[in-house]
């Protein structure tokens, strides 16, 4: 009865907060499928009663499910019947209804063939460069696994390329022999474990019977500083909080010991759903620093900046880069970032580094362009550019030589003086790249047109066409998450990037702002994974990396 009751003090809160809606843990019959361990199998008696069987979920809630008639049974992908199961396996069960459909299992003992792609590993990515992938796993040990060539990586049910993948992305990995090291197969879950919100409040009463803490003055961290969202909140919790007090780990139930401290929280967003990922305590006086990293000392886990101050981190440190929680191995010199740490004495404990740094390509493994030039020639699936620049390290940088890029019928090309999509044919068959000095182009005034093009290697993804040069030299670019956008009736679309830095090429940093940057869209090259997205298909919450004039955004890539 005190568990019911626990559960409905949640779910009232979780209706009555407005700034909160965590979900504790997801109903295996609204999403379809449950998993976990296997408690108890009853073969039923034949008649009234029908076979039953119980399994405990990893969050730790049991559930005691029917077994439809024309269940299917699998053990190591391999048909058996119910009476194979033994209580304690690992179990994956589909439910239709609120019948058990099928039942699959895994038998440890089983150190033989396999099927492929039955071996199979979950964590989380800690590093990726061009030859492995480290991944967390549940226990925190790091395996170092290799990305086979012809692997399928799957997000969301699409395939994706390898380039797309960050660090912090929550991941099954599949293998084709048990003795292995290389991937078969990767399913990426959701849009990976992106950050929501950074907060800092005081930490009030905590009711260990319904699991929720009270917050007062809960500030949360945009545009580089502190921002007053509320003078008091409720917060549910669970036992599977990660709390940390100078980098040592508290358990939950002892939160209530550390009333009236100031406390850093950590809110992701995982497949749509919001949870406190984790809890840092302060246990000394605060400071706050933006400075470069200069260098990383993995024997003292400590680094220091170029301030030349040093500071420490631990196993509790928040730390967040590309809008998503990081694996402390993800620190390197030259991050620009934005630190909250403690004083204890002569020591600085880094609570919060929120790292700046955003680069088309977010691993070694992308292989993503950004040129701007003048369309030279055009034939049937290439293309040349002249008066060429790169977009290197967030700055335009002149080439001396033309460059000889390629396009196929998946490649996006955007007109945007007329504001129209163009096929292959219609792009060969324009007056894109012409002969200045024939009689034809004289006579009808014909001039070469400019081109923004994006790719990966020298494959042309997207190209955008307009009659005339932009004054690369007016350029910046912008890194931030979209606030708001609209399409506005003077400007067209439009939106607010807040949590915003600009370049600096003189500092050779990324340079926090203070406010929300607005920026037009209407004569735009929009990328996400890839492709030429609208602007009515950006979204709330989006972090985009924006090469733009002033207020008019030219490339936009979708982060």
């Amino acid at each position: 009865m005190k568990k019911v009751l626990g559960i409905i003090m949640v779910i009232g809160l979780l209706l009555g907060s407005g700034a909160f809606l965590y979900a504790v843990e997801t109903n295996p019959f609204t999403q379809g499928f449950i998993e976990g361990y296997l408690l108890a199998v009853n073969p039923g008696d034949g008649q009234e009663q029908g076979p039953t069987a119980e399994i405990e979920t990893y969050q730790g809630s049991r559930f005691k499910l029917t077994l439809h008639p024309d269940a299917t049974y699998l053990i190591d992908q391999r048909p058996v019947r119910m009476k194979d199961f033994h209580v304690g396996m690992e179990v994956y069960g589909v439910i239709q209804g609120r019948q058990l459909m099928s039942l699959e299992a895994w038998s440890t003992a089983n150190l033989g063939y396999i099927t492929p792609g039955s071996k199979m590993r979950k964590g989380t990515i800690a590093m990726i460069d061009s030859e492995q992938i480290t991944i967390t796993m549940g226990n925190g040990s790091q395996v170092n696994y290799y990305l086979s060539p012809a692997a399928i990586i799957m997000r969301k049910g699409e395939i994706v390329t390898a380039s797309s993948l960050y660090t912090g992305d929550k991941v099954r990995v599949y293998f084709d022999d048990i003795y292995t090291d290389m991937i078969g197969r990767m399913e990426v879950e959701g849009d990976s474990i992106l950050v929501k919100d950074l907060y800092r409040a005081r930490l009030g009463s905590v009711d260990r019977y319904s699991n929720a803490m009270q917050l007062q003055n809960v500030q949360a961290f945009h545009n580089g500083g502190w921002v007053d969202i509320s003078p008091g909140m409720k917060v549910p919790y669970n036992d599977q909080l990660k709390v940390y007090y100078a980098g040592q780990v508290i358990k939950p139930h002892n939160i209530k010991n550390y009333r009236n401290q100031t406390i850093y929280m950590v809110i992701k967003n995982l497949m749509g759903k919001e949870s406190i990922d984790r809890l840092v305590i302060k246990s000394g006086t605060e400071s706050a620093f933006t400075d470069k990293i200069t260098t990383v000392n993995w024997y003292t886990d400590s680094f220091e900046l170029a301030s030349n101050r040093n500071l420490s981190f631990n196993a509790g440190s928040i730390i967040i880069k590309n809008g998503r929680l990081q694996d402390q191995y993800i620190l390197s010199p030259n991050d620009d970032a934005f630190i909250i740490a403690d004083n204890r004495g002569s020591n600085r404990i880094a609570n919060i580094i929120y790292i700046n740094n955003v680069d088309i390509n977010h691993s070694t493994l992308g292989q993503n362009y950004v040129y701007a030039g003048r369309v030279e020639q055009i034939v049937d699936d290439r293309l040349w550019l002249e008066d060429l620049f790169l977009l290197n390290q967030h700055e335009w940088e002149a080439l001396d030589s033309e460059k000889e890029l390629f396009y196929d019928e998946d490649t996006n090309i955007l007109d945007l003086d007329n504001g129209r999509r163009l096929t292959t044919t219609e792009l060969l068959a324009g007056d894109y790249a012409v002969d200045e000095d024939s009689e034809r182009s004289k006579e009808n005034n014909l001039k070469k047109w400019y081109a923004y093009v994006y790719t990966d290697g020298d494959r042309i993804c997207a190209i955008t066409l307009q009659k005339t040069m932009d004054s690369l030299l007016k350029q910046r670019v912008t890194s931030g998450r979209v606030v708001s956008i609209a399409d506005d009736s003077l400007v067209g679309w439009a939106l607010n990037l807040g949590d915003a830095s600009d370049w600096s090429a003189h500092k050779q940093s990324w340079m926090p702002k203070s406010s929300p940057v607005r920026m037009g869209l209407l004569k735009s090259m929009i990328l996400k994974d890839g492709h030429m997205i609208q602007p009515e298909d950006l979204k709330t919450g989006d972090r985009l990396y924006v090469v733009r004039d002033d207020f008019q955004a030219r490339v936009v890539i979708v982060k």
